[in-house]
């Protein structure tokens, strides 16, 4: 399995994708492929999660679409 991404990267990613802006592989440079995880019926929040895949190195991360 390959390594995943820092907290420090996982946070530049996601205000990446708040912003606007292409989303690249902090690691390898890569283009993300973005893909928006629906949330459950069942839990009584709602999130607004990403999940971003580099398929040139094969890492992926969740990030939350809020501010923080």
């Amino acid at each position: 399995m390959n390594a995943g991404y820092s907290p420090a990267q996982r946070r530049a990613m996601a205000e990446a994708a708040r912003k606007g802006e292409p989303l690249r592989c902090p690691v390898c440079g890569g283009d993300l492929i973005r893909e928006e995880v629906q949330p459950r019926r069942d839990v009584p929040y709602v999130r607004r999660r990403l999940l971003l895949f580099c398929p040139a190195c094969r890492r992926a991360a969740a990030v939350d679409m809020t501010h923080g």
